[in-house]
C-alpha cells in the first residue's frame, strides 16, 4: 500500500551523507531588566542527514537555547546578535516569519520537554497532531487521509492506531511522550530535535523510547538533534556530540571518541562524577562549584574558576577551537594536562 507519506513525495530534500545543517558562529543574548544574559556564544557545529547528534551540558548551559534558535522559536526578549543557521544551505536567520513557518514541521520539528503538559486537555490527541497536517503538510489532506496519517504514526512509534481518539489523560506517560514523537514526524521532517525526550519517565520506558527513536531514525533516514544533561543517553543514542558550558560548546567530535578519551577539564570531569555499572569500580571524582552568572561571565575560558588545571593564561585569554585531529575538536589551553582516562580508585579504596 502507497502511504500518505510516500503520495506527498520527498522533493527537495538532503541526500543522506550531504550536508544538512551548519550552524556557524550562533550567537544569542537575553535581555532583562538586570543586563544581557550571554545565553549562546559563538556555538558552531554541523550535521549530516541522517546522523546523530547529541549536546550535553548541566542545566542553564545553553542547549535548549540553540534548539529554539534553530527553529527561530526563541523568547521574545532574545536577541539574536551573530552567525547563521544553513539548513540544505538555506540561511533560516534570513527568512520572514512566514517564510520561516514553511520550514518548521515540514523540516525541521522538535520534541519538547514536559510531554505531560504538551497536550491540550480537551482536545482527543488525533485531533492535536491533524491541526500540525492541516498548518504544514505539502499538500491538503481529507479527514481520512489524515487519519491514515496519524495511523501511520502511531504503528511507527509503538502506538495502537484507534488511541488517537483518545484524550490526554487517557495516556499513559510513556503513551504520551511516543504520541509527542509522532506529532513531531506528522509531516516527514528532514531533522528532529530531541530536548530530554525521556525526562520523568522511568528507566524501562526510558530506553523503550529511545530505541523508538533510534528504530524511526533507521527507517526515515531523517537527522536527529539529542539535548539532553544525562550523559549516558547522549552514549547511547548518537554519532556525534558537543558538550557545552556557560553558552559555549567546549569540545566537539564523535561520541565515542570523546567517551573514549575527552580532552577538555569539564568534559572529562563529568564523565569521571558519572557512575557507571561496567567496568572497574571507581571513587567519582567531583565537580565542584557552579556555573558562572552570564550576565557577567569569567573573562578567558568560561570554565577556569572551577577547573583543577587553569593557570594565569586561562583567566586572561579565551581559548579557540583546536582540532586534535579527526574532527576532535577543543577548547582549552592545557588540554595536555587532562588524564587519558577517568579518575579511577581501587576497589580496597573505596
Amino acid at each position: 500500500m502507497t502511504t500518505t507519506r510516500e503520495k506527498a513525495g520527498e522533493t527537495g530534500r538532503v541526500k543522506p551523507g550531504e550536508s544538512l545543517i551548519e550552524v556557524n558562529h550562533l550567537t544569542m543574548d537575553y535581555k532583562t531588566k538586570e543586563g544581557r544574559v550571554s545565553a549562546v556564544s559563538d556555538v558552531t557545529f554541523h550535521l549530516k542527514a541522517g546522523d546523530s547528534l547529541g549536546l550535553v551540558g548541566e542545566s542553564g548551559c545553553g542547549k535548549t537555547s540553540v534548539a529554539l534558535t534553530l527553529l527561530r522559536l526563541q523568547a521574545s526578549n532574545a536577541e539574536i546578535t551573530g552567525g547563521e543557521i544553513l539548513l540544505g544551505g538555506v540561511n533560516l536567520l534570513d527568512l520572514s516569519e512566514e517564510e520561516m513557518r514553511l520550514h518548521r514541521w515540514s523540516d525541521i520539528s522538535m520534541v519538547f520537554q514536559g510531554a505531560m503538559n504538551a497536550w491540550n486537555p480537551v482536545y482527543r490527541i488525533g485531533e492535536q497532531i491533524r491541526e500540525a497536517l492541516d498548518l504544514h503538510w505539502p499538500v491538503k489532506l481529507t479527514h481520512e487521509q489524515s487519519r491514515e496519517r496519524i495511523a501511520e504514526l502511531f504503528e511507527l512509534v509503538g502506538l495502537p492506531p484507534e488511541a488517537m481518539d483518545r484524550y490526554p489523560h487517557e495516556f499513559s506517560g510513556g503513551m504520551r511522550q511516543r504520541a509527542t514523537i509522532a506529532m513531531a514526524l506528522s509531516c516527514n521532517p528532514q531533522l528532529i530535535i530531541a530536548d530530554e525526550p525521556t525526562t520523568a519517565l522511568d528507566v524501562i520506558v526510558q530506553d523503550q523510547i529511545l530505541k523508538e527513536l533510534k528504530k524511526v531514525q533507521a527507517e526515515l533516514g531523517m537527522s536527529i538533534i539529542y539535548i539532553s544533561h544525562d550523559i549516558a543517553v547522549i552514549a547511547e543514542v548518537t554519532d556525534h556530540m558537543g558538550v557545552m558550558y556557560a553558552g559555549k560548546i567546549v569540545e566537539y567530535g564523535g561520541t565515542d571518541e570523546i567517551f573514549a578519551t575527552p580532552r577538555h577539564p569539564y568534559a572529562w570531569l563529568l564523565l569521571s562524577s558519572t557512575p557507571s555499572i561496567t567496568g572497574p569500580r571507581r571513587k567519582l571524582a567531583p565537580l565542584v562549584g557552579e556555573p558562572p552568572n552570564l550576565m557577567k561571565p569569567p573573562s578567558g575560558c568560561r570554565f577556569h574558576p572551577r577547573c583543577p588545571f587553569a593557570t594565569d593564561q586561562c583567566a586572561a585569554e579565551e581559548p579557540a577551537m583546536e582540532d586534535l585531529g579527526g574532527g576532535h575538536l577543543v577548547a582549552c589551553w592545557n588540554h595536555e594536562k587532562v588524564p587519558v582516562g577517568l579518575s579511577e580508585t581501587p576497589k580496597e579504596d573505596l
